[in-house]
C-alpha cells in the first residue's frame, strides 16, 4: 500500500499494519467499499463528519480506543496548518473553553503522550512539554 500524504490517512493506515487488517475489513465495519476507504485515506475525497464518526464506531477502532477526538484532530492537522491551529488554540483558551475541558482531559493527555512517545527529536524537552499540560491545581 503507497504510503497517504495525508495524517489522518496515514494514521489509518498504520492503525491497519499495527492490527493486521486488511482495508477491505475495515470497510465493511464502516458500512463502505474498500475502494471508498481508499480513495479517503489518500485524499482523493474529503472525510466528512458522518464519515469519521462510522470510522471511530467500527469494532476495530473502538478496541483500540481511537477516539472521534482524535480522527477529527488529524483531519485538522491536514486541513490548517500549524500557525493557524495555535491560534486557534489560543482563541479557545481567550474564550475560557479550557475551564469546559473533561476533568481528566490533561490526564489522559499526557497518558496518549507517554504511551505513544515523543520523537527523538523532542526527548530533551519531554519534561518542558508535560509541565505544559499539568493540571494547575489551584
Amino acid at each position: 500500500m503507497k504510503p497517504s500524504e495525508k495524517k489522518l490517512g496515514l494514521a489509518i493506515q498504520l492503525f491497519l499494519m499495527r492490527n493486521g487488517l486488511q482495508i477491505e475489513a475495515l470497510a465493511q465495519q464502516m458500512g463502505i467499499t474498500g475502494d471508498a476507504l481508499s480513495n479517503l485515506i489518500h485524499g482523493r475525497r474529503g472525510f466528512k463528519n458522518e464519515t469519521l464518526e462510522k470510522l471511530a464506531n467500527t469494532p476495530a477502532f473502538q478496541s483500540d480506543g481511537i477516539s472521534l477526538h482524535q480522527l477529527r484532530a488529524f483531519r485538522a492537522v491536514d486541513e490548517y496548518s500549524f500557525e493557524e491551529l495555535i491560534l486557534a488554540l489560543v482563541e479557545y483558551i481567550r474564550q475560557g473553553e479550557i475551564e469546559r475541558l473533561p476533568k481528566d482531559f490533561f490526564q489522559n493527555l499526557q497518558a496518549s503522550m507517554e504511551r505513544d512517545g515523543i520523537p527523538p527529536s523532542l526527548a530533551s524537552k519531554r519534561h518542558a512539554l508535560f509541565s505544559l499540560i499539568q493540571e494547575d491545581p489551584s
